[in-house]
């Protein structure tokens, strides 16, 4: 029944953390197999096997490089296990395969009280807070549903200037295990500073301003640049794009925020 021609088995051995996301050291393998075994227990909590589910659950193994010898076998072992959920030790990598498990549970075309409850109860175990959750459903891009996995970056430099609400910036991005380095802008673009992290700068009240330090940044780094901006100052957004940036985010600032501007790609 599951007979796909995957080969190599990806290394067993999750840790159990409890039904709170916390931080916890296991390798790349470990956590794209585990991601894998979520699906499997979604697919089968409401005690059958979806075509449309199944086909959703290989693409995912292909997305994340997960190779299975044996796909009966891992099922098996998966619904004989008393973890009904399994860790993800980074957070980016967690909402996208929280992402997944609605993906699944919509293949095909309806979603089951069972599959509900353990959508419900993963996004618990991960630590999205219910107002997350549903921001997070309501924002999914099957394309890009497995990019964390391809993320190499988890670091992001902050520019003080003009950034009154940079503590908050910096708190949510450490609560989704992302380090933050503040600087100011001057430092930033000093020759004896290096760096491949994502820049988010904060908009100016002068639009002119925000254009200027946005085209120094784009001029002067690699990585990808993200400028934050107040609701009143939207009206500058349009002028960015214009100059090359591809993302920018309007305070408040989300957990969901963070990791799409983790995952913007290199310029």
């Amino acid at each position: 029944m599951f007979d796909t021609g995957h080969g190599q088995a990806a290394t067993d051995g999750a840790l159990l953390i409890g039904q709170v996301f916390r931080e916890v050291k296991m390798s790349d393998a470990q956590d794209k197999l585990n991601w894998i075994k979520n699906l499997i227990q979604m697919m089968c909590c409401d005690r059958r096997i979806d075509k449309a589910e199944k086909e959703f659950l290989f693409r995912a193994a292909k997305e994340l490089d997960v190779r299975i010898d044996d796909w009966n076998a891992l099922l098996k072992r998966v619904l004989k296990d008393e973890r009904v959920r399994y860790p993800i030790s980074d957070r980016a990598k967690a909402i996208s395969a929280l992402k997944s498990l609605v993906v699944m549970a919509k293949a095909d075309k309806k979603v089951d009280e069972s599959e509900k409850r353990y959508i419900l109860q993963f996004a618990k175990f991960i630590g999205v807070t219910n107002r997350e959750l549903k921001e997070i459903v309501s924002d999914i891009d099957v394309e890009t549903l497995f990019r964390p996995v391809r993320q190499t970056s988890g670091s992001i430099t902050a520019l003080r200037e003009d950034f009154d609400k940079i503590d908050e910036f910096v708190e949510v991005a450490r609560q989704n295990g992302k380090e933050v380095e503040v600087v100011t802008f001057e430092r930033f673009l000093s020759p004896a500073t290096s760096s491949d992290n994502v820049v988010c700068f904060h908009a100016a009240e002068e639009k002119d301003l925000t254009i200027d330090r946005c085209r120094r940044l784009l001029d002067n780094t690699c990585a990808g640049v993200v400028p934050v901006l107040t609701r009143f100052q939207g009206f500058q957004v349009r002028y960015l794009l214009e100059i090359g940036v591809t993302k920018c985010v309007i305070e408040p600032i989300y957990s969901s925020d963070v990791h799409e501007i983790l995952a913007l790609p290199r310029q």
